[in-house]
């Protein structure tokens, strides 16, 4: 219900947005508070749809799914708005098709989150990397490297609970969801220090190969 109560009113903030920034004479200056409005929408829609996703979680429902279009949609979805669209160059890494047993809107739900808070770690016009491949057994994995602070030790361990934040204006859901995501998919979750600096997130689909 809460959720319900705060999308209506976000849905009518973006829609009016959407109709002023087509307005004939408007400014430069007011186009940029425009855009700046239609992010802050984004980001508080996004914000509701995690805090759903966890308090009100499903089991999978297990069909095909390709993960490498399931990454590929997620990059184009990113460079459509926000930072990425802007000053975060995307990109992906890996086969042209790798299948796997999933639930694909959780799966994209996944990459999403893991994209979204790489981009957030990164400075502008450094780039994002989403990986998809087969690890040394064989298993099916998607991962996202960003290039920024990197993870510190001592939140390793805390990362995924729910309300756990590194960030000074993050809540701490996006990373909680994945995991309650993985969790009903027995994936692994693997966090590194990525090669050229920042932090790796790599999900391995275990068992999952089709």
């Amino acid at each position: 219900a809460l959720a319900h109560e705060i999308r209506n009113p976000l849905g009518s903030i973006s829609g009016s947005i959407e109709i002023i920034r087509e307005a004939p004479g408007l400014g430069e200056d007011e186009r940029r508070l425009c855009e700046i409005i239609r992010h802050e929408v984004a980001r508080l829609n996004d914000l509701v749809g995690d805090m759903m996703d966890l308090a009100r979680p499903r089991p999978p429902n297990v069909t095909v799914v390709d993960l490498v279009r399931v990454a590929r949609d997620v990059i184009d979805l990113a460079q459509k708005g926000g930072r990425a669209e802007n000053d975060v160059p995307l990109r992906y890494e890996g086969p042209e098709q790798l299948t796997v047993d999933a639930d694909a809107g959780q799966v994209r739900q996944v990459v999403w989150n893991l994209v979204r808070n790489a981009i957030q770690a990164s400075a502008a016009g450094v780039p994002v990397t989403v990986r998809v491949g087969y690890d040394r057994n064989h298993e099916p994995f998607v991962e996202v490297l960003d290039r920024g602070v990197g993870i510190a030790p001592d939140m390793r361990g805390r990362l995924f609970d729910a309300f756990v934040t590194t960030r000074a204006h993050g809540v701490g859901i996006g990373l909680a969801v994945v995991k309650q995501i993985a969790d009903a998919h027995d994936a692994l979750i693997e966090v590194d220090a990525a090669p050229e600096g920042g932090a790796c997130f790599r999900v391995v689909l275990t068992g999952r190969a089709t």
